[in-house]
């Protein structure tokens, strides 16, 4: 009698063990794709799923700083590179999730893409450190109009602030994904790069921080239930990638 007392007192006095955090810095413009295979992710793990959304370089920076990030998912191979010879992730261990299209968005009437460009300011991502100003600038080089259009480029920190100079009127028009489009009610797909124009945008995610929930969240997002996700917010699905 006396030790089931004790048993049943240690049942009520030892909280239950806590889920665990896994901590996820990803690329800005997979916010609302990531958060729902989030969701679907915490019902198959003991984690909760939390993340931290901005541009790939500045998330890289801190990535090697020191920040607590379990995973690192990255809108270009570039920034994988560069976290593997700094020592903070392993680039051979990352897996390809997902890719998209650079398109132009704009509120504009005119259909030709280079029309928009040249006609007043435009937003891009910051093609210094930012992946979707990087393939931007590629494009735009390679369709030989960058030294017509670039005085009126005006450089985001990252491509959802670029979407939202565009949304706001603050500009009329910017260079953005395909998956920023989506749901979109203000803005209208102009222009979309052809593929060879530029390197290929595909998303890589790699594991920072050793665990069970992080290797197993990054297999996850090559899987059916993340995959058709992707596929909803307008990514290119892993077997549209590999054809690029």
């Amino acid at each position: 009698m006396f030790r089931v007392l004790i048993l049943c007192l240690c049942m009520i006095v030892l909280p239950a063990k806590a889920s665990e955090r896994l901590l996820v810095f990803a690329a800005a413009s997979q916010k609302d794709a990531l958060e729902e295979i989030g969701t679907q992710y915490e019902k198959q793990c003991a984690c909760k799923v939390a993340f931290s959304f901005a541009a790939t370089s500045t998330l890289a920076r801190q990535v090697e700083a020191g920040a607590p990030a379990d995973v690192f998912i990255s809108a270009n191979q570039a920034w994988i590179d560069w976290l593997e010879i700094k020592g903070s992730i392993n680039a051979n261990q990352s897996l390809v999730i997902a890719g998209n299209r650079l398109v132009i968005a704009s509120t504009s009437e005119i259909k030709d893409g280079s029309k928009i460009l040249s006609r007043d300011r435009f937003a891009m991502g910051d093609p210094q450190s930012v992946p979707a100003g990087i393939y931007a600038l590629e494009a735009l080089q390679h369709l030989d109009v960058w030294q017509d259009v670039k005085s009126k480029a005006v450089f985001a920190e990252n491509v959802r602030v670029a979407l939202k100079q565009i949304e706001r009127g603050d500009l009329l028009s910017g260079i953005v994904y395909q998956s920023d489009l989506h749901n979109q009610t203000k803005l209208d797909l102009h222009y979309m790069f052809p593929k060879s124009s530029h390197t290929p945008i595909r998303y890589l995610a790699g594991v920072v921080k050793e665990s069970d929930e992080a290797t197993g969240f990054v297999t996850f997002l090559t899987g059916n239930t993340a995959q058709e996700i992707f596929s909803r917010y307008g990514f290119l699905s892993l077997q549209s990638v590999k054809t690029q």
